[in-house]
């Protein structure tokens, strides 16, 4: 990437979003361009139509080309929606060697194994192999086990898959936009890296983006990804709701929501009105502001009723002593970290992207975690080319040059 800038495209159900920026030291990211574009064709992660979606891609490029100043050639961007599968697999591989000493041919072999056992259905294609940790005979936990000596390596990974067909429309959107590129990411995973302490990913904590139409969830344990998964239902279903119970068109309803939008009904008084000013022609009306909050609060915490199904279903759940962390544009609804808290059973607090310099002021927000967290999960990957570079980080399977299984053991070889 041109002078060592990381250009993020995220792809959203409602906007686009374009952000430019640079690695400086101690892991912050100096912002030098960003734009935006409105796009309603990307439902659930996929895109349902080209043209429109090219279209919206190329106006938020040229906005950030304006503001940085630089022709933006290549873009890493996310991926999310319905077709994301995830899950851990290990398996267990003899150490031939006379000495029964670890060396990287073993490693490799077990990558190899896990790939080989793990079933991927025709039309899902890896994006992502995150190791996790390896075991050397009864001894477990292990981060890198080269040099130990046993006589058995059993290695566990994360693996993500996405839909094809979701992959190839996103790859034809890009190419047709004019653009080359550079790595796709899972969503989560980007999110993280903007929100997310080294010390919160090794204590076990539960990063929770609510977008649009999509919501993003990841675990981390022990400074790696244990679990993560995707729930389709996001801050669109609440503007839906309010379109269809306030009989409104949906962008007077997502005026609303934002607006005096509330994610819980404490602490209201029943009797207080609010007014409805005019919009596209329709008359201003007054509500019971209860009335309006009561349907915001339904699908909230219909939202967390889903998450806290994840939690459970993660195993962990239990030993997420860092609690969880709200991110995402719709995390901005007032008072939905009391929602969150009260279902979860866990500490709840919501975070934006920090550690930025340069003209960050718009993207320090929780809608800009992705965007800017795509940048910094590319700037601390071993391959990319920066002096401030941190290689002490886990692997990336994504879409640069090489199959899965060579890239997953170039990182391990970089970082062993």
């Amino acid at each position: 990437m041109e002078l060592n800038s990381i250009v993020a495209l995220d792809l959203g159900s409602s906007q686009i979003k374009v952000v430019v920026g640079r690695p400086l030291k101690d892991d912050f990211i100096e912002i030098i361009g960003q734009g935006t574009s409105v796009c309603d064709v990307i439902k659930g992660g996929a895109v349902t139509n080209i043209e429109t979606t090219v279209r919206s891609i190329r106006e938020a490029i040229d906005k950030a080309e304006l503001m940085a100043g630089l022709e933006i050639r290549e873009v890493v961007v996310n991926l999310s929606g319905k077709t994301i599968r995830a899950g851990n697999h290990k398996t267990t591989v003899a150490i031939p060697s006379r000495e029964k000493v670890v060396r990287e041919e073993d490693i490799n072999r077990v990558i190899e194994a896990i790939l080989s056992i793990t079933p991927i259905p025709p039309d899902q294609e890896i994006v992502h192999v995150l190791t996790k940790e390896f075991s050397v005979d009864d001894q477990t936990n292990i981060k890198t086990p080269l040099g130990m000596t046993g006589l058995r390596l059993e290695g566990e990974a994360h693996i993500v898959t996405v839909g094809s067909t979701s992959k190839n429309n996103l790859e034809k959107c890009i190419k047709n936009a004019n653009l080359e590129l550079y790595d796709m990411i899972l969503s989560s995973f980007a999110s993280s890296e903007a929100v997310l302490t080294s010390s919160e990913k090794e204590l076990g904590t539960a990063v929770v983006d609510i977008g649009g139409g999509i919501t993003d969830i990841v675990i981390y344990k022990d400074g790696g990804v244990a679990y993560s998964s995707v729930v389709p239902i996001g801050g669109s279903n609440i503007t839906k709701d309010l379109s269809i119970g306030l009989k409104t068109s949906p962008d007077a309803a997502e005026m609303i929501k934002k607006e005096f939008g509330q994610a819980t009904r404490k602490g209201i008084d029943p009797t207080e009105k609010i007014e409805i000013p005019p919009l596209n022609g329709r008359p201003s009306m007054i509500i019971l502001k209860q009335d309006l909050i009561r349907i915001i609060e339904a699908r909230v915490e219909e939202i967390f009723e889903y998450v806290n199904q994840e939690l459970e279903k993660s195993g962990i759940k239990s030993s997420l002593s860092g609690g969880v962390i709200l991110t995402g544009g719709s995390s901005k609804i007032p008072g939905i970290e009391t929602v969150a808290s009260e279902i979860l059973g866990l500490s709840v607090i919501r975070a934006k992207p920090t550690q930025l310099a340069g003209l960050f002021e718009q993207v320090a927000s929780p809608e800009y975690s992705t965007a800017v967290g795509l940048i910094k999960y590319i700037a601390r990957s071993p391959d990319f080319d920066s002096e401030y570079e941190d290689t002490n980080r886990y692997s990336s399977a994504g879409h640069r040059g090489g199959n899965i299984k060579d890239k997953v053991i170039g990182w391990i070889k970089d970082n062993l």
